[in-house]
């Protein structure tokens, strides 16, 4: 049996927010939450979390959504030290009790990214499960710009294990987009990247108004 593996990347230090990017209430749900549960709605199992440290609030708010949460060798490489090390835990287990099944695919959803829907995430999925042959890669399109998440077939891993990747997994993306499968979307959630304050406040502004303005 194959799995889809699905991977949130949260170990970023949220400089340009000024606050800690997982844990932004996103109305009802922290960005962690919500970026968590659509990879799971749409099919991905087992989903990762990397994360920055092993303790604080963060570590806990990933153990909480009952993701697998791990803490990256070279966390500064950015997301993609992420991907690497949840590819390795899916593909070479410590212990065999803790070996998934054959992983087919990766979702990368960054953790900057809440608005994405399940049902997206799902349209992806299927995409990918029913192409021949199996595309490398498969990108979200919602007008005539792609977004989030992007998934990799198993065929890229090695590539995405690379040492030098100067703009870490997108330069695999660029490599291999003219064999790309572009999926229509409905969900403009998958263009909308929240790293900024100002950003937080245009797509969430309740949230804003009640976490930074006291009068």
């Amino acid at each position: 049996m194959a799995s889809i593996l699905g991977v949130v990347p949260a170990a970023g230090r949220s400089t340009r927010m000024g606050n800690p990017k997982p844990l932004m209430d996103a109305d009802g749900a922290t960005f962690l939450e919500r970026t968590v549960a659509a990879l799971r709605e749409g099919g991905a199992d087992p989903v990762v979390v990397g994360v920055r440290d092993h303790r604080g609030p963060i570590h806990a708010a990933a153990r909480k959504t009952g993701a697998h949460v791990l803490v990256p060798d070279r966390v500064d490489d950015g997301p993609i030290a992420t991907v690497r090390a949840a590819v390795e835990w899916a593909t070479n287990p410590p212990t065999p009790e803790e070996a998934e099944p054959t992983v087919q695919a990766l979702l990368l959803l960054p953790v900057d990214h809440p608005k994405v829907k399940g049902r997206t995430v799902g349209r992806l999925v299927e995409a990918f499960l029913a192409a021949e042959p199996s595309p490398p890669l498969v990108i979200p399109v919602h007008g005539d710009r792609s977004g989030h998440p992007v998934l990799f077939g198993a065929s890229l891993f090695s590539e995405l294990g690379e040492e030098e990747l100067d703009e870490g997994a997108r330069t695999v993306v660029r490599r291999h987009r003219s064999r790309a499968l572009e999926v229509p979307v409905d969900d403009r959630g998958v263009l909308v990247d929240i790293d900024t304050l100002p950003d937080y406040r245009r797509h969430y502004p309740r949230a804003y108004r009640k976490r930074f303005q006291k009068w």
